[in-house]
Order: structure tokens, then sequence, then C-alpha cells
């Protein structure tokens, strides 16, 4: 039977993450670029297959009302863009992987399960424009990290400030019951829509945080829109 990824539940305790006005994240170092990896380092199949919505364990995600299998739009050599429902985009995904859209994320995996991305859409209207989410999120980074390094003294954290207005946080050795993982978020433009944002967050366990973190570079630079 398929369940839900142990690691995907620790992905959604972090989603609430966020860091400070620039004021006040003064004492969290910042950092101003993401590496961009190669999909061929991060794809685990030729084809798209695992991507199949027939397929069984992709039809247990159906069933088991976890949400609807993600299905390819276009495949490439060693990546395929698969529909976002939630975030209204085309979501890079490397060959062999799988994912589901709920309606609030889409959420891609590895075949083992430790190692997805999430991708979900943020009102900017909402939330009272870009620079109010930036603030409001740094605010949250700066205070969960007070708590973090006081349960995980390996826990590291590093604000995000990148090209093109979008921000985030790194962050190494997070505390959860089931052992440490590790994290980045980012939030960036919605590339069709002004009033909405994109929040990206990639997780790992933290042995292979450095490996996958081209991946996070990899989804942004590769997001779209889809054609009409």
């Amino acid at each position: 039977m398929v369940q839900c990824p142990p690691v995907l539940l620790r992905a959604l305790l972090a989603a609430g993450l966020a860091a400070a006005p620039p004021a006040a994240a003064q004492d969290l170092p910042v950092e101003d670029k993401l590496p961009v990896g190669a999909y061929a380092a991060y794809a685990v199949s030729q084809d798209a297959t695992s991507l199949d919505p027939e397929r069984p364990e992709n039809r247990q995600l159906l069933e088991k009302k976890l949400g609807f299998p993600v299905r390819a739009v276009q495949v490439f050599e060693r990546h395929a863009l698969v529909g976002s429902g939630a975030a209204r985009v085309l979501v890079p995904v490397p060959l062999g992987w799988r994912g589901f859209d709920d309606g609030r994320r889409t959420r891609l995996f590895h075949p083992n399960g430790e190692v997805g991305f999430v991708v979900s859409a943020v009102s900017l209207d909402q939330a009272g424009g870009w620079d109010n989410v930036r603030e409001q999120f740094w605010d949250q980074v700066r205070q969960h990290a007070l708590a973090r390094r006081r349960q995980e003294p390996r826990y590291a954290v590093a604000l995000l400030r990148l090209p093109g207005g979008q921000f985030g946080v790194r962050e190494v050795n997070i505390p959860d019951k089931n052992g440490p993982f590790s994290s980045v978020i980012v939030f960036m433009r919605h590339p069709g829509d002004p009033a909405l944002g994109v929040r990206i967050n990639l997780f790992t366990p933290v042995e292979d945080f450095d490996r996958y973190l081209g991946l996070a570079g990899l989804v942004l630079r590769d997001i779209r829109i889809p054609q009409r």
C-alpha cells in the first residue's frame, strides 16, 4: 500500500516558516544565490512512466484521498513538466519521480520518499503585497530559529535574497521527532498572475541536502505557466 512519505509530513510542518523584516533579520546570515544542478543528477528513470496516473501506486494516491496524481505535460531527456493545479504552473520534475496535487499543494517526491518538494500559491492581496510576504516570512524564520537552536545545536539557517526579488530561507538540521532534516523554501512571483506568488519547499535528509540543493535552482529556473 502506498502511504504519504513521512518526510512529506515533515515538510508540511515547516510550511509556515518565514523570516524577519530586514532590520530584525540582521542577526541571520543572508545569501544571494542558489546552485543550479543538472536533471541527470536527480533522475532515476529514462522515461516518464512513473507519472502515469493509471499506474497502481498512483491510483492509490487518489483512492487514499491524498490528491490527484500529477501527469506529464511535456517530457524532456531527464525531466518532465507536470501540471500543478494548486499553483497554476507547470513544474519540472526529474524522471522517475512522482507526485500528487490536493488542490492546495503539489507534492513531488523521489521514489525513496525521503526527498521531495512542495509547490503552492500565495495570494499577495491577502498578504498585503510582495514586500509584506517577505517580511512576515522572515519574521517567522527568526522566531523559529531561536527555538530550533535550543532543540538542535547543529541547526543552521540563512536567509535567501535572490535575483528578481525571490526570497526564502535555507535550513540545515531542522529538529524533528523522526530525526533532523534540511530544507530550502523560496518564494517567487507567479509567472502568469501578478496577484500571486509561488512557494517552493525542497526537503531532504541532512546528508543529502548539498546534493539536492541544485534541484531547487532548477525548479526556480524552469517553472512556467501552461500554454493556452
